[in-house]
C-alpha cells in the first residue's frame, strides 16, 4: 500500500509538471520531469515484479491491482499528450503486461463474487484498450462492466463506463450512439448528485475533472454539424446545420451543469426549483447561452414568442477567450475608459451579440437573459460595447440566471414595495472580521435615499448585528432586503460572506434564515440587494459564490456588484434604481430599473467609465 501511494504521488506530481506550459517550465523542471519518469518506471517495475502480483486474493488486493493500473494509464495519457496517437510501444509496460494484472484482479473478483470489483476490473480493461485504440475490445469490456454495475445499482461506477462508452463510440464515428451514451451518463450523474453528500469517501469524485467534463463533452458532440460531424465556425448564424432538438438538448445539458456546479458548491440538493424551459416566461426576453468549448465559442439564443433557437459559432481556442475576458475584467475595474478597454469590450460583443443583432431587433427583444459559462460570469454583460455605445445604452435590460431552474418568476409590481435595509459605514478598529475593509462613509446617504423612495426599516452599524439581522429577516415579511456592507464572493463557500457589526454572515447563516422564514410561512424575499460586494481576487470561479448567495438566500432576485466600487457612485446608482421602481408602478421590471439607473449614471459627468456603473448584475427573476 505504501509503494502504491508513493507511485500515485509521483504520478500526480509528474502530471502537474506536465500541465505547465513550455514558457512556465524552467530547465530545472525539465530535468525534474526526466528524474520523475525514471523514478516512476523503477517503482512500476518493482511493484509488478513483486508485491502487486503476489498479494493473496482479497478485496484489498483486487483494488490495489486496479488502482495500480489506473495510475499507470493516467500517467501514460499525460506523458503522451503531445503525440497524435498513443503508441502501444510508448507504455512503460507493454499493454499485455498491464492486461495480465487486470485479468488476475478480474479472476479474483469473480472468485470472491465481488461484483463491484469485477465491474471495476472489466471497465479498467476497457479503458486500457481505449488508450491503445483497440476500439472493439474496449467496447466489449466496457459494456460488460456497465451491465454488472447497473445490475448491482452502483451508479457511482456505472456513470464511468457510460462515459467511457460515449468516448469509444465517438472514436468509432458513431455520433448518435455516442450522444445516447453521454446522455445516459448525465442522467446517472443527475441522480447521483442527489446522493452525493451521503456517498462514502472512496466513492466521492472530483467534480471539476469528472462531472463537468462529461457535460462539456456531451455539449461538444451535440453542437457539431450533422453532415460532417465537424464544428461549425463561420462567425455567422449557421444555416440550420444543427437540428433544433440538438440545440435544445445542449441548453438542457448546460442547465444541468449549472445546477450541478451550484449544488456542489453549496453542498446540498436544491429542491425549490421549477422548470421554465417550455413556459412563456416573458414575451420580450431572449435567453442567451454562450457555451465555451475547447476549440470554439458557441452561442445559442432562444427567441421570445416563437421559442425558436438560433446559434452561431466562432473558432476560438478556450485559452484565448479566457485571456481576453481576464484582460477585459482588469480594464473594467479602472476608473477611466481606455482604448484597450473599448477594444476588448467590442471584441466580446462581436462574439456574443453582434451576429444576432438583427434578429433581436426584429423580435422586439427588450431583455437579454444570459446563462453564462466560465470566465464570462466575471464580466458584466452591460459593459459590452458595439463600437458606438454600451449594450445597456442600446435599450436592453440584462439579467443572469443559473440555468432555467429558478424560483417562480413574479413581477415586483404585484408586491407592496417596502424594504428592510442594513448598513455598515464604520469598520471596527482592531476587530478581526473587519480587518482589511475600509469605512463606507456614503452608506448613510445610500440608506437615506432608499428611505426617501420607499418605506423602509433601517439598521446601521451597532444596530446591524447578525442576531438582529436574522431575527428581522426570519419574522417580518419585507419583500426587499438591502445590505449596504462589505462582502466577498468566492468559489470557496467558507470564504463567501457579508460583514455585520459583530461577525461575518456566511452561507450557513443565510440558509438558517431562509429555513426560519419558511417555518414562519413568510413569502420569499423578492429582491436582495448587496451593494458593496466584490468577487474574490484571482478566483476565476468566484461568481459561483454570487449564485450560491442568490440561491441560498431564497431571494427571487439578487442584485450585487462584481467589484468594489467607490461608495459615492453606489449611493447615486441605488437612489436612481429605487426611484425607478417606486415611480414606475407596474410598468418597469427590476432589470429595466437597473438598466435605467446605470444609463443615468454613465451619462453623468465623471461617472462614464464602467468602473462606476458596470459592476452591478441582477441574478434570478428579472420581472
Amino acid at each position: 500500500e505504501h509503494k502504491l501511494k508513493r507511485l500515485s504521488l509521483l504520478i500526480d506530481f509528474h502530471n502537474w509538471l506536465e500541465t505547465l506550459t513550455d514558457e512556465d517550465k524552467d530547465q530545472n523542471q525539465a530535468t525534474r520531469l526526466q528524474e520523475l519518469k525514471s523514478q516512476i518506471n523503477d517503482q512500476v517495475k518493482e511493484l509488478l515484479n513483486s508485491e502487486i502480483t503476489k498479494l493473496p486474493a482479497s478485496r484489498t488486493a483486487i483494488y490495489a491491482q486496479i488502482n495500480f493500473v489506473e495510475s499507470l494509464i493516467t500517467y501514460e495519457i499525460k506523458s503522451n499528450k503531445h503525440q497524435d496517437n498513443l503508441q502501444r510501444s510508448s507504455f512503460i509496460l507493454q499493454p499485455y503486461e498491464i492486461a495480465h494484472t487486470l485479468v488476475k484482479a478480474l479472476q479474483e473478483a469473480q472468485l470472491l463474487d465481488d461484483k463491484r470489483a469485477e465491474s471495476y476490473a472489466l471497465g479498467t480493461l476497457g479503458k486500457l484498450y481505449e488508450q491503445t485504440q483497440q476500439w472493439y475490445q474496449a467496447q466489449e469490456f466496457t459494456e460488460k462492466a456497465l451491465t454488472i454495475a447497473q445490475g448491482i445499482q452502483s451508479d457511482d461506477i456505472a456513470y464511468q463506463w457510460q462515459w467511457q462508452l460515449g468516448r469509444i463510440y465517438q472514436a468509432l464515428g458513431k455520433t448518435e450512439e455516442a450522444i445516447t451514451a453521454y446522455q445516459a451518463t448525465v442522467k446517472t450523474l443527475d441522480s447521483l448528485r442527489q446522493d452525493l453528500l451521503a456517498l462514502s469517501s472512496d466513492v466521492q469524485f472530483s467534480f471539476r475533472e469528472n462531472v463537468e467534463q462529461v457535460y462539456r463533452e456531451l455539449v461538444d458532440l451535440l453542437l457539431k454539424d450533422e453532415q460532417t460531424a465537424q464544428p461549425i465556425a463561420n462567425n455567422a448564424i449557421a444555416n440550420n446545420a444543427i437540428a433544433e432538438n440538438k440545440l435544445k438538448q445542449a441548453t438542457a445539458a448546460i442547465d444541468s451543469l449549472q445546477l450541478a456546479q451550484i449544488e456542489n458548491f453549496l453542498g446540498c440538493n436544491l429542491s425549490e426549483i421549477v422548470e421554465l424551459a417550455e413556459q412563456e416566461i416573458d414575451p420580450s426576453a431572449a435567453l442567451v447561452y454562450p457555451i465555451i468549448l475547447d476549440d470554439r465559442l458557441v452561442v445559442i439564443v432562444r427567441l421570445p414568442k416563437s421559442g425558436e433557437f438560433i446559434h452561431y459559432t466562432t473558432a476560438l481556442p478556450k485559452a484565448k477567450l479566457e485571456q481576453t475576458l481576464e484582460s477585459l475584467r482588469i480594464q473594467l475595474e479602472r476608473p477611466f475608459i481606455s482604448k484597450e478597454s473599448l477594444a476588448l469590450s467590442q471584441q466580446v460583443y462581436d462574439w456574443l451579440i453582434q451576429p444576432a443583432e438583427e434578429l433581436l431587433e426584429a423580435n422586439q427583444v427588450k431583455t437579454l437573459v444570459f446563462v453564462l459559462d466560465g470566465g464570462l460570469r466575471n464580466v458584466p454583460m452591460a459593459t459590452l460595447h458595439d463600437g458606438e455605445q454600451y449594450l445597456v445604452e442600446k435599450g436592453y435590460a440584462i439579467a443572469l440566471i443559473p440555468g432555467l431552474s429558478l424560483l417562480e418568476p413574479k413581477p415586483l409590481a404585484q408586491v407592496e414595495l417596502n424594504a428592510l435595509a442594513f448598513g455598515l459605514s464604520d469598520m471596527r478598529e482592531g476587530f478581526r472580521d473587519h480587518e482589511g475593509f475600509a469605512n463606507l462613509p456614503n452608506v448613510k446617504t445610500e440608506l437615506g435615499e432608499i428611505k426617501s423612495q420607499i418605506p423602509s426599516q433601517q439598521l446601521l452599524n451597532q444596530d446591524f448585528t447578525s442576531q438582529k439581522w436574522q431575527e428581522l429577516i426570519s419574522s417580518v415579511p419585507f419583500p426587499v432586503v438591502h445590505l449596504a456592507t462589505h462582502g466577498e464572493f468566492s468559489s470557496d463557500p467558507d470564504e463567501t460572506f457579508l460583514l455585520a457589526w459583530d461577525k461575518r454572515i456566511n452561507l450557513k447563516d443565510l440558509s438558517n434564515v431562509i429555513q426560519n422564514r419558511s417555518d414562519n410561512s413568510l413569502e420569499a424575499i423578492e429582491l436582495l440587494v448587496l451593494s458593496a460586494c466584490k468577487t474574490a481576487d484571482g478566483d476565476s470561479r468566484a461568481s459561483l459564490g454570487l449564485a450560491g448567495v442568490a440561491i441560498q438566500s431564497g431571494a427571487r432576485s439578487t442584485m450585487a456588484s462584481l467589484w468594489f466600487i467607490d461608495d459615492d457612485s453606489t449611493a447615486k446608482l441605488m437612489a436612481s434604481f429605487y426611484q425607478e421602481l417606486a415611480d414606475s408602478g407596474a410598468t418597469v421590471t427590476k432589470a429595466e430599473a437597473l438598466r435605467r439607473a446605470q444609463v443615468k449614471l454613465l451619462k453623468s459627468r465623471g461617472y462614464q467609465a464602467p468602473y462606476f456603473w458596470g459592476a452591478y448584475v441582477l441574478v434570478g427573476n428579472w420581472l
